[in-house]
Formats: C-alpha cells, structure tokens, sequence
C-alpha cells in the first residue's frame, strides 16, 4: 500500500502541478487547489493574516481563499510586476520585514541583548544567519538573523526554516545598543 503523504491530492488550478501534502497548498474560492509554489508567489499581494480567539486557538484569515480562479490566475500572472512595485517602494531591497512589535531579553556584561521582532514579511525571504540592517528613525544598524521563529499569541513560537513573504512570523536577533520599535524596517540587501 502507498504512503498516504506522498499520494497527490489532486492538480493545481494555476499551474497543474500535483498537490502533495508535504509540500503543503491551499484552496481557492471555489474549493480548488492551489500548490505551495503558486502561493508562495500570490502570498505578497494578499498576505496572511494571524489572529486568536478566547481561547488561545489560532485563527488564520486567508484572502487568497476569497479568490476565484480567473482572479487568481490574473493575480499570478501579475506577481512578478507587483514585487517589482514592492522593491521600487522599499529602495529595491532584497527583503523587507515590517515590525510590528519588539521584546527586548536584556544581555550582561559579555552577552548581548536578545531582541524578538514580530510583524509580517513584506517581500522576500529571511533565513537564519542572514546579514540584516535595521531601519530606525533614519539610521541604521548592522546585524545578523540567529532565529527565524512562527508567531503565536504571546509572542515567538517554534523555529521556522524561513519567513517568506506575505506571512507573519518573527526575526530573532542580538547586538548592543540596537534600537528596534515598532513601525521600523528590517531589510535584507
């Protein structure tokens, strides 16, 4: 008998490739499916949205979902031109994280400060390691990525591969004297 994750779970609308459940994919208006890839590519126009009912569940708001598929194949035939606006707009960035809020895990004397920064990719993609700049207040500050982490109620979850674009998620990372607010960028060149 098969393994039932490798078995395809039916075909893309946008680009025909086969839906397979490690990969992950999602679901049009009409209930079609819609592979990882085409999403990853749709995600910046209409990013996820993450919230939390009473009880601590997770509720996510999708508008991709609220897309038929004329709209969405519209949609993806525009993606790149859209990025290309994004890039255009943040001084053609490679990646753009928009911050939403910030906590600050004080370091001592040979340890540096640990800052966790939640909000929303705005385009592109950060990795752990990656060379970041933080943008406050006109200036800008150096650092490195030591965590790319899934965003939950109260703050940063479990650790992700990477924060693509369009998704919620939140950017670990240490220094001295950095400041990092709310409404601030961090880029990645």
């Amino acid at each position: 008998m098969a393994d039932s994750n490798t078995i395809e779970r039916g075909f893309c609308r946008l680009c025909g490739r086969a839906l397979l459940p490690p990969e992950g994919f999602g679901a049009l208006k009409d209930g079609s499916g819609v592979c990882a890839a085409c999403l990853r590519k749709l995600r910046p126009r209409y990013p996820l949205a993450l919230s939390w009912d009473k009880k601590g569940n997770e509720v996510r708001q999708d508008p991709i979902r609220e897309l038929d598929a004329a709209a969405a194949a519209e949609s993806l035939r525009n993606a790149a031109a859209f990025i290309e606006e994004l890039r255009a707009r943040y001084d053609h960035h490679n990646a753009v994280f928009a911050v939403e809020s910030v906590t600050v895990e004080k370091g001592g004397f040979m340890k540096p400060s640990v800052y966790t920064a939640l909000g929303k990719v705005v385009y592109g993609c950060f990795e752990p390691e990656d060379k970041i700049r933080l943008l406050h207040s006109g200036g800008s500050a150096e650092t490195a990525l030591t965590c790319v982490r899934k965003t939950l109620m109260n703050g940063a979850g479990t650790t992700i591969d990477r924060g693509l674009g369009g998704q919620p998620c939140a950017l670990e990372f240490t220094g001295k004297g950095l400041a990092c607010e709310p409404g601030d960028l961090i880029v990645r060149d």
